[in-house]
């Protein structure tokens, strides 16, 4: 759940936003570093933590709600800093061989994707260097990757294609390609898993039909119409804890929420609906008559709740969280604002405005900026490794120094023990027959 900026313009303009992996911590990266901000209240926003020394942060992402965080400046675009902001230590930085465009983090692995390579590092084995590196990966230009953050195995996904809406899982954990979901007809826009890895959200470039997917059988289990109207792109998909509801964003000044439960509903409550419900239900199940592609639109849920948000402009990134027992929706947006709106989970319909806040980066560096060039061997000692493990409350581990922490470009050396590489298509001999759909 994350969202990059394209343009730089104003000292404070936000760069980067990203909601950690429960929606309860939003992270802002600007031209003058970043801020930290705990969303447990509702009518107050103020940044748990404001970065010093860093400049242009374009990609920032906390680890769930503890002190640990990656970061990216457009200095060094290819560096990634893995830091403790609670005891000030840089834990690991990371020189890769292309530009970094996006970082996941789980309690268990740091997921940096580049445009045609994947690399897996293990969090427990930093002192080590352990990394896992996914080849042969399609064009990914806009690092669209997902990964599971639950106590299961941690699954990555990503796109299969270029030229379609496969999606590719990988097991981070055993390291092996898992299965291959062919989601979409067209590139996939948007990935997210839902909390335990048993369900995948999608939507490609078309941005129309938003599906859900069951991993472990490959199958369809949800599909939502977002609507008709073309060129609109879904900007973040993302679940609320327990997955009971979807949220999308676009470019358009609606973000949808989707209720993830079988419809219920029997003819013996006609009698309680209105003349709207009644016709909606005689063209669904009239939809078996019809050609297939109209019987898909016939049949495809629509919204529950919708957010109706005050301008179009920036790109946006959403989530639904709780504070205090009640379900909110929150927007964040490039333009620096968080938009709160409070969601009946009972009714659905249009979500209140609760609160808007004002995002802003650092006013100005609190020192003056370090160099941006990268330093080729950084050597944490065993005390900031810990640093790592501590702050996601895991045991601490005996570990000796890392003796190198750069990927040098062009270094296609994978017979050392630190550095494994897979394939990144997997050539699944039952692949799941492509939706005949119109996406």
């Amino acid at each position: 759940m994350n969202c990059p900026s394209e343009e730089a313009d104003s000292a404070r303009e936000i760069l980067y936003l990203s909601f950690n992996q429960t929606s309860t911590a939003l992270s802002v990266g600007s031209k003058n570093g970043y801020m930290l901000y705990d969303l447990d209240q509702v009518h107050e926003c103020q940044p748990t933590y404001e970065s010093r020394n860093i400049e242009d942060v374009c990609i920032i992402e906390r680890n769930f709600s503890t002190s640990l965080v990656a970061y990216v400046s457009l200095h060094s675009p290819r560096n990634l800093v893995l830091y403790n902001y609670n005891k000030g230590t840089e834990i690991l930085e990371k020189l890769f061989p292309n530009t970094v465009l996006s970082v996941k983090l789980n309690r268990k692995n740091v997921v940096v994707c580049l445009e045609d390579k994947i690399y897996i590092l293990y969090i427990m084995g930093l002192k080590d260097e352990k990394l896992h590196a996914i080849t042969n990966t399609p064009s990914n230009v806009k690092g669209l990757i997902t990964l599971t953050y639950g106590n299961g195995n941690s699954l990555l996904a990503y796109p299969g294609s270029c030229v379609n809406g496969n999606v590719q899982i990988f097991d981070a954990t055993e390291r092996h390609a898992k299965t291959t979901i062919p989601a979409h007809t067209s590139p996939l826009a948007a990935l997210a898993f839902d909390e335990d890895g048993e369900k995948l959200a999608t939507a490609s470039i078309k941005g129309t039909v938003i599906r859900v997917f069951s991993i472990v059988h490959s199958q369809i289990l949800f599909e939502f119409r977002r609507g008709v109207k073309r060129c609109v792109e879904i900007q973040s998909l993302s679940f609320n804890i327990g997955s009971e509801f979807l949220c999308a964003s676009s470019n358009t000044e609606t973000v949808h929420i989707f209720k993830l439960s079988a419809d219920e509903e029997t003819v013996e409550n006609i009698d309680e609906e209105g003349w709207m419900e009644m016709f909606g239900r005689v063209l669904t199940q009239s939809a078996k008559y019809l050609p297939t592609q109209m019987s898909d639109v016939l049949t495809q849920q629509r919204a529950f709740a919708t957010v109706h948000l005050p301008s179009i402009g920036q790109k946006t990134v959403s989530a639904i969280t709780k504070i205090q027992n009640i379900n909110y929706v929150m927007i964040a947006s490039l333009e620096g604002f968080l938009y709160i709106y409070e969601l009946n989970t009972e009714t659905g319909g249009p979500c209140h405005l609760v609160k808007q806040h004002r995002l802003e980066g650092p006013l100005m560096p609190f020192m003056t900026p370090i160099s941006s060039a990268i330093t080729p061997h950084y050597s944490p000692s065993k005390t900031v490794v810990e640093d790592a493990k501590s702050s996601l409350d895991l045991e601490n581990d005996p570990a000796s120094c890392v003796e190198s922490n750069v990927i040098e470009p062009h270094n296609e050396d994978h017979s050392t023990k630190t550095l494994c590489a897979s394939n990144g298509i997997h050539a699944c001999d039952e692949l799941p027959p492509l939706l005949n759909k119109v996406e």
